[in-house]
């Protein structure tokens, strides 16, 4: 992605882009920033629309997130990912840039509820949700089989990280 891109299709110049940012790297810090947000509140609202108990929660939020992705949503996990992982930062990104960051609060109150060792990290948790989410298997399917597909994934990822 080049600069002269990013300008054009919001109809600024470079000068008003780097009023704002000082770098291309702040630049995308920033939009990287902006996703991880987004997915997050994307992700409460899958948590709240569900059913009352955390597993529903947690098969909901998962669907959400592999729905994201199948419409190549920006804020979808993936679309975060590939830009976390291949604009090649030259530094270690903060907590809030990262993707994974983005579920950090719904796996603290899972934790909380009893869904997930409280020992673990929810970093890992995090990251394997992440993961299942990402993987081919996921965008295989079609938007029927997705629900299907968390709730496997969701019993999967509860073994791994099983409470008590």
């Amino acid at each position: 992605m080049r600069i002269e891109d990013v300008t054009a299709s919001v109809g600024i110049g470079k000068g008003t882009l780097y009023r704002h940012f000082d770098s291309r790297i702040e630049l995308l810090r920033a939009v990287l920033a902006y996703g991880v947000r987004e997915l997050q509140l994307r992700a409460l609202a899958a948590r709240d629309a569900a059913d009352a108990t955390a597993d529903h929660g947690l098969t909901a939020v998962i669907a959400e997130l592999a729905a994201m992705n199948a419409e190549r949503d920006p804020a979808s996990p993936a679309s975060l990912c590939r830009l976390r992982v291949c604009e090649g930062w030259p530094e270690p990104l903060d907590a809030e840039c990262e993707p994974s960051g983005a579920l950090a609060p719904l796996i603290v109150r899972w934790q909380a509820d009893g869904v997930f060792d409280r020992g673990e990290s929810p970093d890992w948790i995090a990251a394997l949700i992440i993961g299942a989410v990402n993987s081919p298997l996921m965008a295989s399917h079609g938007d029927g089989d997705a629900r299907a597909l968390a709730a496997h994934a969701v019993l999967l990822i509860r073994r791994a990280f099983a409470a008590g």
